[in-house]
Order: structure tokens, then C-alpha cells, then sequence
């Protein structure tokens, strides 16, 4: 089966390329470590041995900086001039995740229904949760092109307690992701450790997604440097004739100009 060695993600403002020494195949002879997925018994954090957590969190850690990027790609792909910042809390203290899921879940429909007054679905959203100090969840949610709502009607759809919205408001188109992802960090950290086996984010299907493809060539692409927003090397596995071998990987991201067709 044939393989690749150039990775391409392109959002509405950059393009992110992947160039890698040697070639990566989704099957047969090498396997990224990223996309080969060890079939082992499902455990507890605390039913590991100490060596066994340590390699968990390891893979916690690069799983949330994971999410954290398909999270920026997202908001790249779907910030618009109305996007919002929502913000709620419990006044009980509730702890357990599935119950405020539940909760959340019933608050999206009330909402989805008082914007566009149908019961399909076409709210446009992100979400993470997140722990307080008091252990109960909260929820952040990331709201796109949803038009101005009254306060005392937000408080009134999600009806458990305090509500917080604030418009979304980046000079630079490039910045924007990372702008809103920082406040969702802390709460993919949390969901990762505690919830093991739950999804990092919640999201709404409706979303525009980062277009990727993977081929193969002989030579590099061809690249104009002044579009390099940031470039690094560094050192990726791959799984070769059954031995785990490294595999250099050079990484560029390149700003898409207002004039160039998406498309293209």
C-alpha cells in the first residue's frame, strides 16, 4: 500500500505541512506510533503500576496538546464577526459528569430552538468542561454566528444558575484560535485525567472542518518564505519491520493571503 510523506491541513487563514524523511503507511510495512493503537485491557488510573501512570500521562499530555490544535484549526475554519464566549455554572454542586452533560445537552436544544425556532439542529458550537474548586462542573462554549441574546432570556434557557457571555473580538485573524483555545486548556486537561475515555471537546456537526490530505512526492513543495508564520524540526517514530526506528519530521505554517482562492 502506498504511503506518504507529506501531510497538508489548511483552515480559512493558514496552511500546515508536514514533510517527513521517511514515508509513514496507514498499512503493511510502517506504521506512524500515532496511528498504531495498542490493544490492551481498559484500567483504572490508580490500577497501573507507577511506570504504567507515568506513560499515561505522557500520552494524556500529547492527546490534550492534540485536541488543543484541532481546536484552533476548528475556530479558524468557522470564526465569524458573531462568534461568543459562553460561560456556565451550576448553583448545585453538581459533581458528577454525566449528569451536567445531561443538563448541557437539554440547555443546546432549548437554545437551538429559541435562535432558529426548529427543533433541527443548526447552533453552531464548542464546548469543553470543566471542573471548579468546589469539584462541580461548569461548561465553556464557544457560540458561532449566533446573533445578540438578552442576558435575563440566557439565564432563563439554562435555568441552574450563572450565566456568562461575551463577544469574541481578535484584531488578528491569525491569532484568533489561540486567543479562544486558551481558555479551554485547563478544562481538556481535566476532562483527559478524570473522564478517561471521554471525548477532550464537545462540538456540534455542523461545523466547517480543516481540509487535510496526505500524498506522496519526490521532492518537497515549492514555498514562498515570506508566507512562513513558524517552522520547526523535530523527531517523530514510526513503526518499521517491527522495530520502533525515529523519523524526522519538518513542520512549516504559512499564512493564507485575503487575495488567495481557499480552494485553490
Amino acid at each position: 500500500m502506498a504511503g506518504y510523506n507529506q501531510k497538508i491541513v489548511r483552515t480559512n487563514s493558514y496552511v500546515e505541512i508536514w514533510e517527513y524523511e521517511k514515508p509513514i503507511f496507514t498499512k503493511g510495512k510502517a506504521n506512524s506510533v500515532d496511528e498504531t493503537k495498542a490493544k490492551t485491557k481498559h484500567r483504572t488510573f490508580d490500577e497501573l503500576t507507577e511506570e504504567e501512570q507515568k506513560e499515561r500521562l505522557n500520552r494524556m499530555n500529547k492527546t490534550r496538546l492534540d485536541a488543543k490544535w484541532r481546536l484552533l484549526r476548528i475556530v479558524d475554519c468557522n470564526y465569524d464577526d458573531r462568534t461568543s464566549f459562553l460561560t456556565l455554572t451550576t448553583k448545585n454542586n453538581i459533581q458528577d459528569r454525566d449528569e451536567f452533560n445531561n443538563i448541557l445537552k437539554t440547555f443546546i436544544k432549548r437554545f437551538n430552538y429559541n435562535v432558529f425556532n426548529t427543533k433541527k439542529s443548526k447552533l453552531k458550537y464548542l464546548a469543553v468542561l470543566e471542573r471548579q474548586k468546589r469539584k462541580a462542573w461548569h461548561a465553556h462554549i464557544l457560540l458561532f454566528d449566533v446573533p445578540f441574546i438578552p442576558h435575563e432570556k440566557l439565564l432563563s434557557l439554562w435555568g441552574h444558575g450563572a450565566v456568562r457571555i461575551n463577544k469574541v473580538d481578535v484584531d488578528s485573524k491569525e491569532n484568533r484560535g489561540r486567543y479562544v483555545t486558551k481558555y479551554f486548556e485547563k478544562g481538556i486537561g481535566q476532562e483527559l485525567l478524570e473522564s478517561f475515555g471521554k471525548k477532550a471537546y464537545l462540538c456540534s456537526r455542523n461545523l466547517q472542518k480543516p481540509e487535510e490530505s496526505k500524498i506522496y512526492l519526490d521532492d518537497g513543495l515549492e514555498i514562498d518564505n515570506s508566507s512562513i508564520l513558524y517552522e520547526t524540526e523535530y523527531v517523530s517514530k514510526i513503526y518499521k519491520d517491527g522495530q520502533l526506528i525515529d523519523n524526522p519530521v519538518k513542520y512549516k505554517k504559512l499564512k493564507i493571503s485575503v487575495e488567495e482562492d481557499f480552494n485553490d
